[in-house]
């Protein structure tokens, strides 16, 4: 995709207003969305033509925790990420379709969300994620999760599923294949979720919108 066709593309259609507006129904009816072929085509291309120009040493391991408390855990996660800083026109896109989003379910549910940030994932075969929250009630300001899958012809043999449960006690969960164009959105504070292990490398999207946790003059989520 290049630049004149990411430009002829507007981040709020109607189009992409029924497909918010769905992602709004289910956070009211169930606390999560999953919207199987569900992220625009356009979006989906943009995605995948910036993945595909990542080099190598712009993956880092990926760890657990913020600032101080910040580890690697190869126990607990194996996958590798690159932050999409909106530095590209087509990190520029996806930013300003989840932009979009955001201003949408602010309008349609008051939650306040202020501010959004997402990075690329790549799961090497036999990689996963244990079972873990986004965010802790009343500890951070992650509310909401988003994760999109950019997978060709991924079957169920291919595992990598993600697994979303309603809650702690629940062992069985709802699992989510990730296939090309299927994305998730989902209550940060209120699902436990993992990715298990894939026999093929895995790519995905992941971004959590924010409220704003800025205290005195110390900003949070940093701008």
């Amino acid at each position: 995709m290049n630049r004149e066709q990411l430009a002829s593309h507007q981040p709020l259609r109607i189009f992409d207003e029924l497909i918010f507006e769905n992602i709004v129904d289910d956070l009211v009816s169930k606390g999560f969305s999953i919207q199987e072929n569900g992220l625009p085509e356009f979006i989906t291309d943009a995605l995948l033509t910036r993945q595909r120009w990542i080099a190598d040493e712009e993956y880092k391991k990926a760890g657990i925790g913020r600032s101080f408390n910040y580890q690697k855990a190869e126990e607990i996660r194996g996958d590798e990420i690159c932050w999409i800083t909106g530095s590209t026109p087509e990190g520029a896109l996806w930013l300003d379709w989840c932009a979009a989003m955001q201003n949408y379910i602010n309008r349609s549910l008051f939650m306040g969300l202020f501010s959004f940030e997402s990075h690329f994932a790549c799961y090497e075969p036999g990689k996963f994620y244990k079972r873990h929250v986004d965010a802790f009630k009343g500890q951070g300001n992650r509310v909401l999760s988003l994760v999109a899958y950019l997978n060709d012809d991924w079957k169920r043999e291919d595992g990598g599923e993600l697994v979303l449960y309603a809650d702690s006690e629940d062992l069985i969960g709802t699992r989510v294949l990730p296939k090309i164009g299927t994305f998730v959105v989902f209550l940060s504070e209120d699902f436990p979720h993992e990715v298990l292990p894939a026999a093929r490398t895995r790519h995905s999207v992941a971004g959590w919108f924010r409220v704003n946790g800025s205290v005195n003059d110390n900003l949070d989520p940093p701008r």
